[in-house]
């Protein structure tokens, strides 16, 4: 019986997932095309955070959370550094009822999970994790120590790595130049490296979907928002651990001796075309390019929660591409042209998804059978207009 053959494009941290769950299934030929390096795109701007206390995903995916977390923890007990992981803790500090009540079922979450999780209400409590912290009017803080943040860069090239010891074909510095479709079946693709006949294709492109799509004539309802990241150098040394520290607006986490801070991504506005918009991922400097109302934004937000940041160098700055629908959740499965597998729009969830989409893809590929994950994420809640409102988590 001949293999299953199916081509993978884009080399990131979801196409890299994909790989490695196909590539165990011995009745598949895997194809992973990459056009740059493996965890590069915005793979490599991503802050890498992966915590149980986390604000970025509803609680109805709860399980999404936990599968990647584990299989995170998974890579680093096989083979230490592999996921690049640092356990920092997180805390995620509440300012109002439904972002408390939001950290309150995600500490419930943790310990029923088996994890070390508190929310605490007593300032001083908070204070011994972050002791320069503002907390006038905040209504407490959950905290988990396993918590921290992973080396998605890392994890793309693990993953590569394994899934080509499982056979699969992984080609870095390959670009797709052509879809071919006959009969609206996708038979394979053209490459800067040449011609590969496919049964299936699956889109894992990131912040190039919309372009690529319409290599097979699709319009994807895909719509980038910034990722706009400053680089912190304290004048003095904190001279306490950091946490990933987790506000409604913002977040941030250490960056060695540095503090990574980013605006939270679900307070983007969508009708700003400063926030989001179409662009060319490949006009992305590798650094600068950030816009001068975020700097605007976090000294606001600084002021107000954690002024001793302020006391700050700029070590760095850049900007990346979440590339996502609007709702904010991903867009899994078929299209209206077969053979075409969407794995796309995770946006700044990722690192979070990219486990379980990796997982599902895979299955589904090779059974036609979808997850209750994919079943809740098709393309076709956007041509039905049903787009379920509780998928987004906006602050």
């Amino acid at each position: 019986m001949s293999k299953k053959r199916v081509g993978i494009v884009g080399g990131g941290i979801i196409g890299t997932a994909i790989a490695y769950f196909l590539s165990q299934d011995e009745d598949a030929e895997v194809f992973l095309f990459e056009k740059n390096t493996l965890g590069s795109g915005t793979t490599a701007k991503s802050a890498g955070t992966h915590c149980l206390i986390d604000d970025s995903l509803p609680h109805e995916f709860w399980s999404v959370r936990l599968f990647g977390f584990r299989f995170y923890m998974g890579l680093e007990e096989e083979e230490p550094g592999s996921a690049g992981f640092e356990k920092t803790g997180t805390l995620l500090v509440a300012p109002y009822p439904e972002y408390e009540m939001y950290g309150l079922q995600a500490v419930d979450l943790a310990k029923a999970s088996g994890y070390t999780a508190e929310y605490w209400k007593d300032p001083e409590k908070i204070r011994q994790i972050v002791p320069d912290l503002t907390l006038d009017g905040i209504l407490g803080a959950a905290y988990s120590p396993d918590d921290g943040f992973v080396d998605p860069t890392m994890i793309s090239n693990t993953l590569g790595r394994k899934a080509r010891e499982n056979g699969a074909t992984v080609m870095i510095g390959t670009e797709v130049t052509a879809i071919n479709v006959e009969n609206n079946k996708v038979t394979g693709v053209e490459t800067t490296k040449g011609h590969f006949d496919l049964d299936v294709m699956v889109d894992a492109t990131g912040p190039w979907t919309p372009f690529f799509g319409r290599l097979a004539g699709l319009e994807l309802p895909i719509i980038h928002t910034k990722a706009e990241v400053f680089i912190l150098e304290p004048q003095n040394p904190l001279g306490y651990p950091f946490p990933v520290l987790k506000y409604p607006r913002f977040y941030a986490r250490k960056d060695k001796e540095n503090v990574f801070i980013c605006k939270a991504h679900l307070t983007m506005d969508l009708n700003n075309p400063e926030h989001a918009g179409l662009w060319n991922p490949d006009e992305l400097p590798m650094t600068g390019g950030t816009d001068p109302y975020f700097w605007d934004f976090l000294t606001e937000e600084l002021m107000k929660h954690y002024p001793r940041l302020l006391e700050s160098s700029l070590a760095n700055d850049w900007v990346g591409y979440r590339a996502e629908p609007k709702d904010y959740m991903p867009i899994l499965g078929e299209t209206p042209v077969e053979g075409y597998v969407l794995a796309i729009g995770a946006g700044g969830n990722g690192v979070i998804e990219g486990p379980t989409i990796g997982r599902d893809i895979a299955h589904y590929v090779m059974t036609g059978e979808k997850s209750w994950f994919m079943e809740k994420l098709p393309l076709s809640r956007f041509e039905k207009g049903e787009i379920e409102q509780h998928h987004k988590v906006t602050w």
